[in-house]
């Protein structure tokens, strides 16, 4: 079984920070209203689900033949969350994806999600080692993973559209990245030291 639960932290911090996929939900909820949003949900999900095993089974397929990929995508994940974390510092995705975006496609969040390093970085830096070596392990992870996106999927459809409204004083968009970066690199910090 898992070794160490302090990856629910990393995942807890990586599905709220501000991303194409967070700004789709946000925006959806600000044009076509909160009930529609939530049906986005089980797409977010399965998009990730899609995605993150997909790089698995790339990463597994690879490493008799080419076991430094794992290692490369190690540090490819590092490099985009320090990154990730800068570019929240100036970013304005939400402002961004209203304005280019008014109608969601269930497609088009699938897409974005699928195409995301974020799924890169859930396989080869977050998830445990132990997630692929049994199926007990793999559900249970994916478990803790899907109890943790819901409630960040209506983070950013509640609090996202109450954003875009403009109806949270004191609050915008340039408090949010901000926010998000340095709660990024705080929840990244144990799976940096576990890595090392």
């Amino acid at each position: 079984m898992i070794e160490s639960w302090l990856f629910v932290f990393a995942i807890l911090a990586v599905l709220l920070i501000p991303g194409p996929s967070n700004a789709f939900l946000a925006n959806a909820a600000h044009h076509q209203g909160v009930l529609k949003s939530l049906k986005l949900i089980p797409i977010e999900i399965f998009g990730y689900i899609y995605g993150i095993s997909l790089w698995a089974l790339i990463i597994h397929l690879s490493m008799p033949t080419w076991p430094m990929l794992i290692h490369i995508l190690h540090f490819v994940s590092a490099v985009y969350v320090v990154w990730l974390a800068f570019h929240l510092w100036k970013s304005a995705h939400l402002e961004k994806h209203r304005q280019t975006y008014p109608n969601l496609k269930p497609r088009q969040l699938f897409f974005s999600i699928f195409k995301n390093p974020k799924t890169i970085l859930f396989t080869a830096g977050i998830f445990p080692a132990e997630t692929w070596n049994s199926f007990e392990s793999y559900f249970s992870v994916f478990g803790i993973f899907i109890l943790c996106l819901i409630p960040a999927a209506l983070f950013w459809i509640y609090f996202g559209r109450a954003l875009l409204a403009g109806e949270l004083r004191g609050i915008n968009a340039n408090h949010l990245y901000k926010g998000s970066a340095m709660l990024l690199m705080l929840c990244m910090l144990p799976v940096v030291a576990e890595f090392f």
